[in-house]
């Protein structure tokens, strides 16, 4: 589709010993960006206020979660999100924890042109670098354009991307005389799965969202882990598990995420970890095999 290939393992590759199922937890912290748009073009000022929520509290009850049970994840921010709440990007990464961009003002980039996108993603990188003196290692794209990772890769230095939807393990592209690990992320491990994310009007003239309840969110992340952890005694696997700052840093959408970290850490072999540190560790799988030559 691109001008860039998969670089395929020739034997299937493992985690490290001891690891049996990494959950790697994604916080996407981009409060009211993307709001749903009235007809005549307006912010509907009820998703406006609802989205601020995770700026202001929602993102900071996620790393206090966090903190909680001692365990890092990779926030995922837009740059927007970062000039107007920068305390908190501050606080996550002298935490230690990874970043990445995630588009300016949370953009969709399979609707844009290729300049566009690409003005989109240096825009984004800069404040970074600006406001929080971090220069961005990862990436993941809002929607995923058909240049997406033509663009990354010709254009800038990224380690790692995690755009795409479409494997349950990490994997090398290649192109344009650079390499990066691909970490495919899954909306079936979504937290999003709180709401219906695809209305483009409010659903009715009292509240925006059609909203599931928790513990059908509850339901979905552990039936997930439990049949990602089956199948890790068997070959390697990994759970992407993203939570939303404005709807998952809710009260009572905190005490799932709260409870889901507690309940998958009574299971052996089992470990938080960060995008970064899954493309070491499965980066050691190609550097086995030799087949990586820059």
């Amino acid at each position: 589709m691109g001008n860039w290939k998969e670089v395929a393992l020739k034997k299937a590759g493992k985690w490290p010993p001891g690891v049996r199922l990494p959950i790697i937890i994604s916080v996407h912290h981009q409060s009211e960006e993307a709001c749903v748009m009235l007809p005549d073009g307006a912010v509907d000022p009820r998703d406006y206020y609802e989205r601020s929520y995770g700026g202001r509290r929602g993102g900071w009850r996620l790393l206090e979660i966090m903190n909680k049970h001692g365990v890092m994840g990779t926030w995922i921010i837009c740059g927007a999100t970062c000039e107007k709440y920068p305390e908190l990007s501050r606080e996550v990464i002298k935490q230690g924890h990874s970043i990445a961009g995630h588009g300016y003002a949370h953009e969709s980039p399979s609707d844009l042109h290729p300049d566009k996108e690409l003005e989109i993603i240096t825009k984004t990188v800069r404040v970074f670098e600006d406001k929080m003196g971090h220069h961005l290692k990862g990436w993941r794209t809002c929607a995923a354009s058909h240049v997406t990772l033509d663009l990354l890769l010709k254009n800038f230095d990224f380690e790692w991307d995690a755009s795409v939807w479409n494997d349950d393990l990490p994997y090398i592209i290649e192109g344009h005389g650079k390499h990066f690990m691909e970490v495919p992320f899954s909306v079936y491990s979504d937290a999003a799965y709180s709401k219906g994310a695809g209305n483009i009007e409010q659903i009715n003239r009292f509240n925006t969202w059609d909203m599931n309840t928790p513990d059908c969110v509850a339901q979905i992340m552990r039936d997930q882990f439990d049949a990602l952890y089956e199948r890790g005694a068997e070959q390697a696997v990994m759970m992407p598990l993203t939570v939303h700052d404005f709807i998952t840093g809710r009260p009572s959408r905190a005490k799932l995420f709260d409870d889901f970290i507690g309940y998958a850490k009574q299971h052996e072999g089992v470990v938080f970890t960060t995008h970064d540190e899954v493309r070491k560790w499965w980066l050691g799988n190609y550097e086995a095999e030799k087949l990586l030559t820059a």
